[in-house]
Parts: structure tokens; sequence; C-alpha cells
């Protein structure tokens, strides 16, 4: 039970500060905000690699003993797959996977995008993400189905993914932003719509839902990890400076968050994501 407590108090911990640099940033210096997010990407970096700085030590103790190759091979394998160890590479592995929060807001306050049209910021920002994505998954032998990458079923991932068309205009009537196009021609749409499924879509569900809420859930129970999740989704949007848009993206979090714990699957919700941006940038600016 400690040891499930320092966990839920570490990631609450996170949560905190994460709040706090996006107020800061969003309120009162960019600069400050920046400082924060180093020093929790420092702190998370560092702190999950203990367990591997642990078995390397256990490895170096029984070499410099002399001990037999097999009781090395026996003693590091309990180390590996301990009860005690597992829990502790798990939450490792979550660590990891939420350095992603402070690496979007650095990379989308600091790359030099300004010479390109705002649609394509989305592109350029999210493709170090992807990257950084798919090496976690890979060195942490994450599957396709624990990660939610299949299709589920395809009815139930249809009216899911229709949800967007609703949520995108409820959006846009919060916060009014304007168009990323400069009509609504096919030939201004098309390219940015794509942009807009894949690079926020996808990229998002995979980042929050795919990668940190499933760690938290292994972590926590579903029903932290679905709150822990859904909240941090919800602090990414603090720079909006609305309040009402702030509890409408918590409850869009907490629907999609949900949705993935019943059907495994990104599909449907990656599809409702990217729809409702769609609609609150490239759509409703026009029609409403």
């Amino acid at each position: 039970m400690y040891k499930m407590d320092r966990k839920v108090i570490i990631l609450t911990i996170y949560l905190l500060v994460v709040a706090d640099a996006e107020l800061v940033m969003t309120y009162h210096s960019v600069t400050l905000g920046l400082w924060i997010y180093a020093v929790l990407l420092l702190f998370l970096v560092g702190y999950s690699t203990l367990p591997q700085l642990h078995k390397r030590g256990m490895e170096r103790y029984f070499k410099e003993r002399n001990t037999i190759r097999s009781l090395i091979a026996t003693s590091l394998n309990m180390i590996d797959y301990s009860p005690k160890t597992r829990r502790e590479d798990d939450f490792s592995d979550l660590l990891k996977c939420l350095t992603l929060a402070p690496l979007i807001r650095m990379l989308s306050t600091s790359m030099p995008v300004a010479p390109l049209e705002q649609i394509y910021w989305f592109m350029v920002i999210n493709t170090p993400l992807f990257i950084i994505a798919f090496l976690l998954i890979r060195s942490q032998l994450l599957t396709k189905r624990r990660l939610g990458l299949r299709l589920g079923n395809l009815k139930i991932q249809v009216l899911i993914a229709m949800t967007g068309f609703f949520l995108g205009f409820i959006d846009y009537s919060l916060l009014k932003p304007s168009p990323m196009i400069a009509s609504l021609t096919p030939e201004a749409f098309l390219i940015p719509a794509a942009i807009m499924l894949i690079f926020t879509g996808f990229s998002e569900e995979l980042i929050f839902r795919g990668l940190i809420q499933t760690h938290a859930e292994k972590i926590t129970g579903n029903l932290y990890g679905l709150i822990f999740a859904s909240t941090l989704f919800a602090l990414m949007h603090i720079g909006w400076k609305s309040p009402p848009d702030l509890l409408f993206v918590l409850g869009v979090g907490l629907f999609y968050g949900y949705v993935f714990q019943k059907t495994r699957s990104l599909t449907g919700i990656t599809l409702s994501h990217g729809i409702t941006n769609i609609m609150m940038f490239l759509v409703a600016p026009f029609v409403l």
C-alpha cells in the first residue's frame, strides 16, 4: 500500500507541476514556464532510470564475486521478474511516457514555425513526438492491442467518430478561433483536414490514451488512470484562457478515456478527436 501511495503522490505532484507551468506560461512568463517544464523533464528522466541502475548494480555485484554464470543468470532473472521489480519497471515506463507532455509544450513554444502557415505547425511539432512515442513503444515492447491500435467493432467505432461533429461545434462556440484556411473549398480543405486527423487526432490519442492512460491504469487502476490521463489532457489546454472550455475538454477526455477502456481501440476516438478539430478550425468559422 505504501508503494501505491508513493506512486499516486508522485503522479498528483506531476499534475500540479504541469498546471503550474501552463498557468505561468499563459499568464506570467513563457520563459519561466519553460524552465519549470525543463526541471520536470529532468526529474522524469532521472527517476525513471533508477530501476535500470539498480539492475546494473546487482549485475556488477554478482560478477565481482566471481559467481558462476548460471547463478548470475538466475539472480538477474529473479530481479527482472519479481513482482516488486515489475511494479517499479511499470512505473518507470509510465514516467518515461509522461515526458511527452512537457515535450509537447516545449516544442510548440520553441520550434521555429513562424514562416509556416498555422495549419502546418501541427505537422512540424508532432513529427518529433511521433518519433519519441515510437521509440518508447519499441523499448517497452508494447503490443498493438495494448496500445489500442486495432479497428474494433466497426459500427461502434463509427458512432464514436460521429461525436466529433457535435463536439467540434461546441468547442468552436466556446473559443471562436479564427479559421486556419482561407476558404472552405476542396482545394483548401483536404490537406489541412488530413493534417488534423493525423497530427492532432491520432498523435494526441496515441499519447494520452494509448500510452499514458494505459500505463497509469496498470499502476493505479482504471478509475484513477482515467482521471489522471483526462486531467493531464485538459491541463494542456489552459493556454486557451477559457475555464468553460477547460471543463469541456476535461469532459471530452473522460469520454474518450472511458470509451478506450471499454473498446480498447483508438479508432473511434482518434476520428472523433480529428473531426472535432476539423469542425472547430476549418468548418465552423465559415458556417456559424
